[in-house]
């Protein structure tokens, strides 16, 4: 795997905690699938750009504040699997969370062709090892 895609998924997290969906998404393929932890509210499938679009609006739109910070990436062939720390204050309620979660990137064309979204990093690593 190039540099330069572990590169542009890093980015891509950078531009959601700057609110820019847009930026994000310029790290997934046209036709890219979503694969939310079925365990977070709102856990679903989301196909294309348009409704990852939608799906990423509305999350960011829940959080006063939010941040997300990779702590580590491995890559193996076409997959990456990146581990996340989230910090974020929920707008309505105020509440603060931390997290640690994980995504699994499958790349293609040097884009983000499949994410799958884990709230357990381990079942992510375990899944990344098959």
């Amino acid at each position: 795997m190039a540099e330069t895609e572990l590169d542009t998924i890093r980015a891509s997290y950078g531009a959601l905690n700057e609110g820019d969906v847009q930026g994000a998404l310029d790290a997934l393929h046209r036709d890219a699938v979503w694969r939310e932890s079925p365990e977070l509210p709102g856990g679903d499938e989301f196909e294309g750009r348009a409704a990852i679009e939608e799906f990423l609006e509305s999350y960011l739109e829940q959080w006063e504040v939010f941040h997300q910070q990779v702590e580590s990436t491995l890559h193996s062939g076409e997959r990456v699997l990146v581990n996340i720390r989230l910090t974020a204050v929920g707008r309505e309620s105020g509440a603060e969370v931390s997290a640690r979660y994980a995504h699994l990137w499958t790349m293609r064309e040097g884009r983000g062709a499949r994410v799958d979204a884990f709230y357990d990093p381990e079942k992510a690593l375990r899944e990344f090892e098959t």
